[in-house]
């Protein structure tokens, strides 16, 4: 069995070289293989109006923010724009940010500990080095911090991940909302902390079930994120190729050898979601590349998918 698989390995590993080696790609650079993306520039341009509205929320103060979709629909991806640009851009002296993750087994007081040390980073804010063992202590030192924000005129984001790993144990959600709430509270005439909750449809029921007070203030509630059609499975395509091969991608890259019919097929079999999407792409892939072991033509078309995987 062993020496099957192994056979099996071979085979494959040889087929997938002398197809990309066709096509041109580099050396380990399997495209649409890694499940996180390999480069920025492989990223499909969507989902502008909802940054646009993310950005007016942000300035103006308005409120907070949650994105909430099902897994793969891109959070990860909308989360890191949004990160880097207030961390590293232009415009990073405006704001202060703390990411908050791993939140399955947090505690009110513990929130307040992580939104402290990610704060202490910054060195215009004064954060102690130790922390009371107390929680309300606690908090009375992200008051004094808040105080310190305003005084700068800085708004503070507040990016929680992956809300629905706390919301399975209701005492552990109900902890992170209180704390939430509370910090979200803050603020004279208008929010020091600006929360940008991210999380899957449970989340967000869980939310208004245990904290309605919360739900009520988010300004931009249980936003969702744009799926995928035909022109942006095309674009991860070509951009995905370009990055294989080591190329700059514009807006006139070609897909080839992804045929019209092959990504219409693509979309049909996904559910719109980038990582859907990016997965159907692979075993567009993986079948082109038996194709062309089999003689059978470089090109992937509908038919490539249907006889091929």
């Amino acid at each position: 069995m062993s020496d099957q698989f192994t056979a099996a390995l071979n085979e494959t590993e040889g087929a997938h070289a002398r197809y990309a080696e066709q096509l041109g790609l580099l050396q380990d650079r399997t495209p649409f293989a890694a499940e996180s993306l390999p480069d920025a520039r492989v990223a499909v341009r969507v989902n502008d109006d909802l940054l646009k509205e993310v950005a007016s929320h942000i300035l103006t103060r308005a409120g907070h923010v949650s994105i909430i979709d099902r897994h793969g629909a891109g959070k990860t991806h909308f989360r890191e724009l949004v990160y880097n640009s207030l961390n590293d851009g232009p415009r990073s002296d405006e704001f202060a940010i703390a990411r908050i993750r791993e939140v399955e087994s947090i505690t009110t007081r513990r929130l307040y500990t992580r939104l402290l040390d990610e704060l202490s980073e910054y060195d215009s804010i004064d954060v102690p080095n130790t922390y009371p063992h107390a929680t309300d202590e606690v908090r009375q030192l992200v008051e004094d911090v808040a105080d310190q924000l305003e005084a700068a005129d800085l708004t503070c984001i507040v990016q929680v991940d992956q809300l629905e790993d706390a919301a399975r144990n209701t005492r552990t959600f109900e902890q992170l909302l209180a704390g939430l709430q509370s910090i979200g509270d803050l603020g004279e005439s208008e929010p020091v902390f600006i929360l940008f909750l991210f999380g899957t449809p449970e989340a967000a029921d869980r939310i208004d079930e245990l904290r309605q007070t919360l739900s009520s203030r988010l300004v931009a509630k249980n936003r969702s994120l744009e799926r995928f059609g035909f022109a942006e499975t095309e674009e991860l395509i070509a951009r995905w190729l370009a990055w294989a091969r080591d190329e700059e991608y514009d807006e006139s890259y070609l897909s080839d050898p992804y045929t019209a019919s092959a990504i219409r097929e693509i979309v049909d079999r996904s559910d719109g979601t980038p990582r859907s999407v990016r997965q159907q792409c692979y075993h567009a892939y993986r079948a082109g590349a038996r194709q062309f072991d089999a003689d059978d033509g470089v090109e992937i078309t509908d038919e490539t998918i249907e006889t091929y995987t």
